[in-house]
């Protein structure tokens, strides 16, 4: 059995996660480590300052994300 550690659930983080998830059998542990308990978006962050959106709107909590993929993360804040 193997353990990945992934630092940071960013864009390229939870993409490298779910890619290793779905390639790597059961048996292999991929853990994501984070500071954060939620994901930005950030790309969109430029509708949050002419107004179009809500900062809300860009902010998802990865909890879910996790449970989904089945991987491991730290205990962020």
């Amino acid at each position: 059995m193997s353990k990945i550690v992934i630092l940071g659930a960013g864009i390229s983080g939870h993409t490298a996660a779910s890619h290793l998830r779905r390639k790597l059998g059961k048996e292999h542990e991929v853990l994501v480590v984070s500071p954060n308990r939620n994901y930005q978006w950030v790309p969109s962050n430029i509708w949050v300052g002419i107004g179009r959106m809500k900062s809300k709107q860009l902010i998802f909590p990865l909890e879910h994300y996790i449970k989904e993929k089945e991987l491991v993360t730290n205990k962020p804040k």
